[in-house]
C-alpha cells in the first residue's frame, strides 16, 4: 500500500480503450487499484481528445483497433511536448502472427512508445506495466519542470543582460565627457575582467581536482572491491569442494562480469584522470588517450609529440591534456574525420599544440558565434584553458577539415 501511494503522488489518469467485452471493467477495477483515476474511451479518437498532460498512459485492446482511423490519435501522439512520450500498452491477442490491426497500429506507430502484452495477461503484470509506466510518467513531468525552471531562468538571464548593456551603455555616454571618469571605467572593467578570469581558473581548476577525487574513488574504492570479489569468485570455483555443474557455469559468468565491470572502472577512472598525466607527463599522457581514442573511433591518428627534458607547470600540462581531449571529443561527434594529426613542439620558453583532422569543417556562422562566446561550449572551454595560461588560441577551418592551434608560455617545472 505504501508503495502504491508513493507512485500516486503525481494526480494522473488513465486513458482505457477497450470497446468489447469484459475487458473494460476489469481494465479499470485494475486501474483503480493502482491509485489512477480511470477514464474509459469508446473509440481511438475519443482517447486522443481526452489526452492531457495529467495521463499516466494509454491503455488499448486489440479490439479497439479494428475499423479504427489512427488519423486523430497519430496527430494527438506527434503534437506532445518535447517532454512527454506517452507510454500506450496493448493487450494484443496470442499467436503465431499479431492480427492485421496490431501490424498496422504498431507500424504506424513504430517511434513511439508502445509496449505490447500478449493475452491472457496476469493480473501481476497487467499491474508492473502500470507501474513502470507511472513511473515513466512522473520522470517526464520532472524533465518538463525542470525545462520549466531552465527556461525561465534564461528568461531572467537575458533580461539582466540586457539591463547590465543598458547600463553599461549609459554609463560609457556618461563618461565619455570626462576622461577622468573614462579611465576610472577602463579600471573597473580590467578590474572585472580579471576577477573574471580568476573565477574562470578557480571553477577551471576544481573541475579538475573533482576529476582527480572522482578517478582516485573509483579506482581505489570500486576498483578494489570488484578485484576482491573477482578473486573471491575465481577462488570459490577453484575449491577443491564438487561443485554442481550449473553452479561452475554461473560462477564463471559471475567472474567473466565482474572482469569486464573492473576493466570499464579502470577505463573511466583512467578517462577521468590518466595516471600518467602525474606519473610521466604530458607526453605520455597524450600518447595514451590518442591511442584509446582511435582505437574507439576508428579514427587514424598521428602523433608527433616532442619528448620534453624537465616535467612542465602542473596546471599547463593538465590544460593541454585537456585541450586534446575536448578537441578529439569534438572530431569524433561532429567531424566525420577520418585521421587526426596531433604536433606538440616546444621552442624556448613556447609551448605550441596542433590538432588537424580532414573532417567537415566547421560552419562559418557556427565559427563566429563560437568566437563570441555564444555558441559552442568545447571550444569556449579550450580557448578559457589558453587565455588563463596567458597563450593564444586560434582555429582555422574549412570544408576540407580543422585545425586548432595553442601556444602558451612555459612555466617552471613541477615538483
Amino acid at each position: 500500500m505504501k508503495r502504491n501511494k508513493k507512485l500516486s503522488e503525481v494526480a494522473g489518469d488513465v486513458l482505457l480503450c477497450a470497446p468489447f467485452g469484459k475487458d473494460a471493467e476489469i481494465l479499470k477495477r485494475i486501474v483503480l487499484s493502482e491509485g489512477s483515476a480511470c477514464i474509459a474511451c469508446k473509440s481511438l479518437d475519443e482517447a486522443a481528445h481526452r489526452f492531457s498532460s495529467a495521463t499516466h498512459c494509454i491503455l488499448l485492446t486489440e479490439e479497439a483497433l479494428v475499423a479504427a482511423s489512427f488519423q486523430t490519435f497519430q496527430e494527438m501522439v506527434q503534437r506532445q511536448e518535447p517532454w512527454s512520450d506517452i507510454p500506450i500498452l496493448l493487450l494484443a491477442s496470442a499467436g503465431t502472427t499479431p492480427s492485421r490491426g496490431t501490424t498496422k497500429f504498431a507500424s504506424r506507430f513504430a517511434n513511439a512508445n508502445i509496449s505490447i502484452l500478449e493475452r491472457p495477461v496476469r493480473v501481476p503484470t497487467i499491474l508492473s506495466v502500470l507501474r513502470t509506466a507511472k513511473r515513466a510518467r512522473n520522470r517526464q513531468r520532472e524533465v518538463r519542470t525542470l525545462l520549466l525552471q531552465e527556461k525561465a531562468s534564461a528568461a531572467q538571464l537575458r533580461a539582466a543582460r540586457d539591463q547590465l548593456e543598458k547600463r553599461v551603455e549609459e554609463r560609457t555616454e556618461a563618461l565619455s565627457r570626462s576622461n577622468f571618469e573614462l579611465t576610472r571605467e577602463v579600471k573597473e572593467r580590467q578590474r572585472a575582467e580579471s576577477d573574471l578570469r580568476n573565477q574562470s581558473a578557480k571553477v577551471l581548476r576544481i573541475q579538475d581536482e573533482e576529476r582527480r577525487r572522482m578517478a582516485r574513488d573509483l579506482h581505489d574504492g570500486v576498483g578494489q572491491t570488484l578485484a576482491a570479489a573477482t578473486m573471491a569468485a575465481a577462488a570459490a570455483r577453484s575449491s577443491k569442494e564438487p561443485i554442481p555443474a550449473a553452479c561452475e557455469s554461473a560462477l564463471c559468468q559471475v567472474e567473466d562480469l565482474l572482469q569486464l565491470g573492473l576493466r570499464e572502472v579502470r577505463t573511466v577512472s583512467h578517462l577521468l584522470h590518466p595516471p600518467l598525466l602525474d606519473e610521466s607527463g604530458l607526453m605520455s599522457a597524450i600518447r595514451w588517450y590518442a591511442e584509446g581514442f582511435s582505437k574507439r573511433s576508428n579514427i587514424s591518428l598521428a602523433l608527433d609529440l616532442e619528448e620534453l627534458t624537465e616535467r612542465l607547470n602542473q596546471d599547463l600540462e593538465t590544460a593541454i591534456f585537456r585541450i586534446v581531449q575536448e578537441a578529439l571529443t569534438n572530431v569524433h561527434r561532429h567531424s566525420e574525420a577520418h585521421a587526426v594529426r596531433i604536433v606538440v613542439k616546444r621552442d624556448g620558453s613556447t609551448l605550441t599544440l596542433a590538432i588537424q583532422d580532414d573532417g567537415k569543417g566547421i560552419p562559418r556562422e557556427m565559427l563566429r558565434m563560437a568566437s563570441d562566446g555564444r555558441k559552442g561550449v568545447g571550444l569556449a572551454s579550450m580557448r578559457e584553458r589558453s587565455l588563463l595560461l596567458g597563450g593564444t588560441f586560434a582555429v582555422k577551418s574549412t570544408g576540407a577539415g580543422t585545425e586548432i592551434c595553442v601556444s602558451v608560455p612555459v612555466g617552471t617545472a613541477s615538483a
